[in-house]
């Protein structure tokens, strides 16, 4: 899963990846990818984790409906 942009931003605020690397989750690691290079490289969980909230769960507005099946 590649963190969403909002989260890349603030990664790179907080100097926890570069300019020209992504954040991604692989399993249960956290990686830095640079993406000109293919080259990956683990980061600290929970560093990631104090500064990115990737359990956001938002809960429907709309009417509830039955699935049939």
């Amino acid at each position: 899963m590649i963190y969403n942009d909002e989260a890349q931003r603030t990664l790179r605020e907080a100097n926890l990846i570069a300019e020209n690397e992504i954040a991604l989750m692989s399993g249960d690691l956290v990686l830095a990818e640079n993406v000109l290079t293919k080259e990956r490289r683990m980061l600290d969980a929970a560093q990631v984790s104090r500064h990115v909230n990737s359990t956001k769960i938002v809960e429907s507005k709309g009417k509830a409906k039955l699935l049939k099946g």
